[in-house]
């Protein structure tokens, strides 16, 4: 009897399993399934879950936990297993999101404190987390050449050197980037990170070299997450002869991120910083600058919008004082972008921003002051099916037109960004 039994459950399993990979929609309005035989359905696969972590096999545990939640949505059990089934896979950055996710769920209130020691766990079990990427960068003007080829002046005008003679060209970026994690308590935590990335063109002036290291304290809460600290900044052109744009930058950043409602998030940053141009000592100066932006969830509140429709406002002003007073401007940014779920795996977005610098003095060799009008169109792609060392690639690509009354500056562009990030 006792054989019998055994293995009518193990058939049951086995059902089960079979039903809940062919249906992709088991929850009903009201979240969850409830009855005694949903109660049964979740008791088996959390104990799927738990076999499965104790045979190191986390991603099995991971799908096991996640159907789980079909039936429990709000179950404390079901989303810690989940989170540990993703850090155990090395999916640390992964795990950490879906809890601050579900710290912003209102449904999730009474779990608050669970969701927080379990975040404070994780940074001491994972102190170092790194990340590595590569983007292809092919653009229809490498060089940002002006359009114009003469430049008028009141000394005369003057030939544009390679005004006119955009060049197309495709660059590719490598970046490493590593973090160590300290937490100072429930919520609160102190991070130091590394990055280093290479842009390599095939024109050898155009190849870069960029290190940045920042220091922050950072903080998680219920509906508010926040960041502060201090950063320095190294850009190294390392095939150039003469003058070139290496540059120090040091300063200080910020940004706090504010639920508003169930749909709708503020967000405000703020940096600034002294920029130093190794050769170009006329440019070095400080610069600062403020944004808020918002984004709001559509159709969340059931108003027929697409799934996964997300509609982004924002702006920001700078301020760039550099020595020499014609360099120095104010400027302001103005932007709007929309993204929505194509189809169960396409993602697709859209962008616009519209940017204006108003300069402090005359240009040189005319007698007014420089003004520019920065627009830019952009569109995103990417598809969960294509997955890289189970990441996805996006793609991305912007039209940029600039127009200025100094001829030197007037360009257009078309930049695209294949890119690729893995986190160990």
């Amino acid at each position: 009897m006792g054989r019998s039994f055994s293995f009518s459950r193990l058939i049951r399993l086995w059902v089960l399993g079979l039903i809940l990979m062919g249906s992709g929609a088991f929850a009903q309005a009201d979240g969850g399934r409830t009855g005694p035989d949903a109660a049964e359905a979740y008791r088996q696969l959390m104990h799927l879950g738990q076999v499965a972590l104790a045979k190191d096999a986390p991603q099995k545990a991971a799908r096991a936990f996640a159907r789980a939640r079909i039936f429990a949505p709000t179950d404390l059990r079901a989303q810690l297993s989940l989170a540990e089934a993703y850090a155990r896979q090395g999916q640390v950055a992964r795990s950490e999101a879906f809890l601050k996710h579900l710290l912003r769920d209102p449904a999730q209130g009474d779990h608050v404190d669970a969701y927080l020691k379990a975040l404070s766990k994780l940074q001491h079990r994972y102190p170092v987390v790194a990340s590595a990427s590569i983007a292809l960068l092919p653009s229809t003007n490498i060089a940002n050449a002006s359009s114009e080829t003469v430049f008028d002046t009141v000394l005369g005008r003057f030939e544009i050197d390679g005004g006119g003679e955009e060049t197309s060209g495709v660059g590719v970026e490598l970046g490493a980037r590593g973090t160590y994690r300290k937490p100072l308590g429930e919520g609160l935590s102190f991070e130091i990170t590394a990055a280093l990335n290479r842009i390599w063109y095939d024109a050898p002036e155009l190849r870069y070299w960029r290190g940045r290291v920042t220091a922050d304290v950072v903080g998680v809460g219920v509906a508010a997450q926040w960041r502060a600290g201090s950063h320095a900044d190294r850009i190294y052109y390392d095939a150039v002869n003469g003058q070139s744009a290496d540059r120090i930058a040091l300063g200080a950043h910020g940004n706090w991120s504010q639920t508003v409602n169930e749909t709708t998030r503020l967000t405000l940053s703020a940096l600034a910083e002294y920029r130093k141009y190794l050769d170009k000592d006329s440019l070095s100066g400080p610069y600062a600058s403020l944004g808020a932006g918002w984004s709001k969830a559509l159709g969340a509140d059931g108003a027929g919008a697409p799934r996964g429709a997300t509609l982004s406002w924002g702006g920001s002003v700078e301020r760039s004082k550099p020595s020499l007073d014609y360099h120095r401007y104010w400027g302001a940014t103005a932007r709007v972008g929309y993204a929505q779920n194509l189809t169960d795996t396409l993602r697709g977005g859209v962008s616009m921003s519209a940017t204006l610098k108003l300069y402090d003095a005359d240009f040189a060799a005319v007698d007014y002051a420089r003004r520019d009008e920065i627009y830019r169109f952009g569109v995103s792609l990417s598809d969960s099916r294509i997955k890289l060392l189970g990441s996805t690639p996006k793609l991305s690509c912007g039209y940029k037109v600039q127009s200025s009354n100094i001829a030197l500056y007037t360009s257009s562009t078309t930049d695209c960004r294949l890119g690729w990030s893995y986190r160990f």
